[in-house]
């Protein structure tokens, strides 16, 4: 069966995100949360619940969703310590992988124990602010994709019920990243687009 895995950027936040969370537990599908440290700061109940299902990662996504290439080294490892801070106060673990605003980086500032999650679908929300669109390009899905979506947009959030009903007519199964890249393989991996694009050196 093809498979994707869904991932969500930039929350969590009030207005969308119990939307978000709502048509996930519908279907019981797995997703990950990439989290803007900011947001959980200001709504540390919504990533509380996001914990308790078993079926729920999390990233790091930097604490002020800054643009990594402009920072050094040490401003960019700043941002994410302090972020796992914020997040591990919260839910009681650190986040299993980094996902850098904008998918942008520079390969000094890989972290040396998660790999960065990138994207290989993206629904683009953030630009076009449209549910249809969203949806139109939730069906350009590929198997092996990581579908890139945001808790914070309203389209991508009121497009997910529909989202996840094209992927299931279309074949898709949604799963997990490790279970989409396979849990082996992300043990050694730096970077990682989707199932077949990964890089595992700096």
């Amino acid at each position: 069966m093809k498979q994707v895995a869904i991932t969500f950027d930039d929350g969590p936040w009030a207005d969308t995100t119990p939307v978000v969370l709502k048509a996930l537990q519908k279907y019981n599908v797995p997703a990950t949360f990439m989290i803007w440290g900011e947001h959980a700061l200001r709504n540390p109940e919504l990533l509380e619940k996001e914990a308790q299902n078993p079926l729920f990662c999390f990233g790091n996504h930097t604490l002020h969703h800054v643009h990594l290439p402009e920072l050094t080294a040490a401003e960019a490892n700043k941002e994410i310590t302090e972020n796992d801070h914020v997040i591990e106060n919260i839910i009681g673990r650190k986040p299993e992988y980094i996902r850098p605003p904008y998918g942008e980086f520079t390969p000094g500032q890989i972290d040396d124990e998660r790999p960065f999650i990138v994207w290989t679908l993206d629904t683009k929300s953030w630009d076009h602010h449209s549910t249809e669109k969203v949806l139109e390009n939730i069906e350009k899905a590929k198997d092996g994709d990581i579908i890139l979506m945001h808790d914070f947009q309203p389209a991508d959030a009121n497009a997910l019920d529909d989202a996840i009903q094209i992927l299931f007519r279309n074949g898709f199964k949604i799963v997990s990243i490790a279970d989409l890249v396979g849990k082996d393989q992300i043990k050694n991996a730096k970077v990682i687009y989707g199932r077949d694009h990964i890089t595992y050196d700096n």
